[in-house]
C-alpha cells in the first residue's frame, strides 16, 4: 500500500483512466482519494530489482480552487537503485497528418512481433495532446516501440478497426532517447 500526504484537500478523478502504472501490472491497483490523502493498493507480488512508476497524469485536483497537479509521477524500487533511462517520441497518423491523442504508446520487452498482439506490454505511455509520449523510469534495454488505438482498454494490438504504428528496428533504451511514428 502507497499513501500520499498532501497538505491541502484533494480528490482524484477517473483514476482508472487516468492513472499509468508502470511495468504494467497483471491486475490494476485501486487508487482512492480521500481528505488530504491518497492510497494506492497493488494487488500484484513486486518483482525483485524492479523501478516501478505511477504516473498521475492530470488526475490529481485541489478541492477548493479545482487546481490540477500536472505532471505528478511516484517512483519507487525494489532494489538498490531506481532506474532512469527515459524514451520521448511522437506519433502522427500517417494517413491524414493529424494527431491522436487516443492513441497510446506501448514498449515491449518480448522482440517476438505478435507481442502486440498476445500480451500486456511491458511500460506503456498515454499521448498528450501534441502527440507527445514520455517513458520514465525504464529499464535499460532492447524494446519494441508501437502506438496503438487502444479501443478496448487491455493495451494490445487486437482489433482489426485499431490504429497501429511501429518502428521497423528494435529501441535501445539507455542509448536511444527518442522516436517517431
Amino acid at each position: 500500500k502507497i499513501i500520499l500526504y498532501f497538505d491541502e484537500y484533494v480528490t482524484l478523478e477517473n483514476p482508472f483512466e487516468k492513472l499509468t502504472y508502470s511495468p504494467v501490472p497483471k491486475t490494476n491497483p485501486t487508487s482512492e482519494g480521500k481528505l488530504r490523502t491518497i492510497t494506492i493498493k497493488i494487488k500484484d507480488t513486486l518483482e525483485a530489482n524492479t523501478t516501478y512508476s505511477i504516473d498521475f497524469g492530470d488526475a490529481i485536483k485541489d478541492i477548493n480552487e479545482s487546481n490540477i497537479l500536472k505532471n505528478f509521477n511516484y517512483a519507487f524500487s525494489t532494489g538498490d537503485y531506481i532506474d532512469s533511462a527515459y524514451l520521448t517520441g511522437k506519433v502522427t497518423v500517417a494517413e491524414t497528418g493529424l494527431i491522436d491523442s487516443a492513441m497510446v504508446a506501448v514498449l515491449h520487452n518480448n522482440l517476438d512481433d505478435s507481442a502486440v498482439a498476445k500480451l500486456k506490454p511491458r511500460y506503456f505511455a498515454r499521448l498528450k495532446g501534441d502527440g507527445s509520449f514520455l517513458f520514465r523510469n525504464i529499464k535499460p534495454g532492447a524494446y519494441n516501440l508501437f502506438a496503438i488505438k487502444d479501443q478496448n482498454g487491455d493495451k494490445k494490438y487486437d482489433q482489426p478497426s485499431e490504429l497501429i504504428a511501429f518502428l521497423n528496428q528494435t529501441i535501445t533504451v539507455g542509448v536511444d532517447t527518442a522516436a517517431t511514428l
